[in-house]
């Protein structure tokens, strides 16, 4: 037999303008979590609970039709979509709890998760023992860093590393399908005849996983014209199946080995450069090293505080979207600006509990000194 999974993530920043968030709940979410629930098809989703309580505040419909999914399997994340390699213990653990209390007060019964999508599939070694801790049992990452050390992808068993099973998800197929897939029917043929040249007989697994917002905002029409009928095709076949990451647990022997950090994103040529992260954390991205550096020090003095909005604000200002918007080859001030913003108000928050001046001229004068408070490469401003 063959196994197919599908993990879809759907996400908006904390900063997101609501107007843009609703628009993409028409065009995606909310005919997509309809297509899931008439369909039963066993899939996986990860909604960061900062898009689920943007959708509550809406009202959107989606909501109740992906409560209503039986077949579904939901996975935990950062509530704020944070790196995790790149924030504290504390704060991944943080992170985890307020996505996983907020989304089952949303989702009720159904949201159960018992693995983790780390935003941005940015993994590093350090994450399994934490997510065992608190009692997941399934990560995922992609599999080119695992290809990039000259391994074959498995197929058949499933790496772990410290007692969590850690999914490689395909990026050929993923991404062929994100950017390219036109006929859903003729896709799913595709993969499980790849499947059978690859492994033959054997039982085997393939992972794809891509963001959600693809279907119907990101590439219109697709939700009818290829998810449909991508689903529909796993009905009813002898020799191929759809389960969700948890069900390939239940199905294939997991394998204590070395899983190399990285993300859906990171590239051959980045891994050797020995930078697992580069969208989020390049040492030669002088953005990138000042706002991380703010971060880090409005994060280290919210600590100390009490009060709930600082609390919150401190969670939220955590959320990857400014690095991305920083990066080469997509930079965008307003994005980038936007997160400064929210760091700038959790430290005015802090200031106002502690009544710490020096701290808030030190704040002040360090992101005054951010290349896109200046102007310099402020082109698209």
């Amino acid at each position: 037999m063959k196994y197919v999974s599908l993990l879809l993530h759907m996400y908006q920043p904390p900063t997101q303008d609501i107007a843009l968030v609703e628009k993409i709940d028409t065009e995606c979410y909310t005919p997509l979590a309809g297509l899931l629930a008439r369909s039963g098809a066993r899939v996986a989703v990860n909604m960061n609970y900062s898009l689920t309580e943007q959708l509550k505040k809406l009202g959107s419909e989606s909501l109740g039709h992906f409560a209503a999914a039986a077949n579904l399997e939901f996975t935990d994340s950062g509530a704020y979509h944070p790196i995790f390699p790149l924030i504290s213990e504390d704060d991944i653990r943080k992170q985890l709890k307020i996505n996983r209390e907020g989304n089952r007060l949303i989702f009720g019964g159904n949201y159960d998760p018992s693995g983790v999508f780390p935003p941005e599939m940015a993994y590093s070694p350090l994450l399994p023992s934490i997510f065992g801790s608190m009692g997941y049992t399934w990560t995922v990452t992609d599999d080119i860093p695992w290809a990039w050390t000259g391994r074959n992808v498995p197929f058949n068993t499933i790496p772990e590393v410290d007692g969590v099973a850690v999914l490689l998800r395909s990026n050929f197929w993923s991404n062929r399908i994100s950017f390219h897939g036109v006929d859903g029917s003729g896709t799913a043929e595709e993969i499980i005849a790849g499947m059978h040249s690859w492994t033959g007989d054997e039982d085997a697994y393939i992972l794809i996983a891509m963001d959600g917002e693809t279907y119907g905002h990101h590439r219109k029409g697709t939700i009818e014209k290829f998810l449909a009928p991508f689903l529909e095709s796993f009905q009813n076949r002898k020799d191929a199946m759809m389960i969700t990451p948890a069900d390939l647990l239940e199905n294939f022997p997991s394998v204590p080995a070395v899983v190399p950090p990285g993300s859906w994103s990171t590239t051959p040529a980045d891994l050797d450069a020995g930078n697992p992260w580069p969208l989020w954390d390049d040492p030669d991205n002088l953005i990138h090293v000042q706002l991380r550096k703010l971060l880090r020090d409005v994060s280290d003095s919210a600590r100390d505080c009490k009060t709930d909005r600082v609390a919150s604000l401190a969670n939220k200002m955590l959320y990857s979207c400014p690095f991305w918007w920083a990066s080469a080859g997509r930079f965008n001030a307003v994005q980038v600006r936007r997160g400064l913003l929210i760091i700038l108000e959790t430290a005015q928050a802090i200031y106002t509990e502690n009544g710490d001046r020096e701290m808030m001229d030190r704040i002040m004068t360090s992101a005054c000194s951010i290349p896109v408070i200046t102007g310099e490469d402020a082109t698209n401003a």
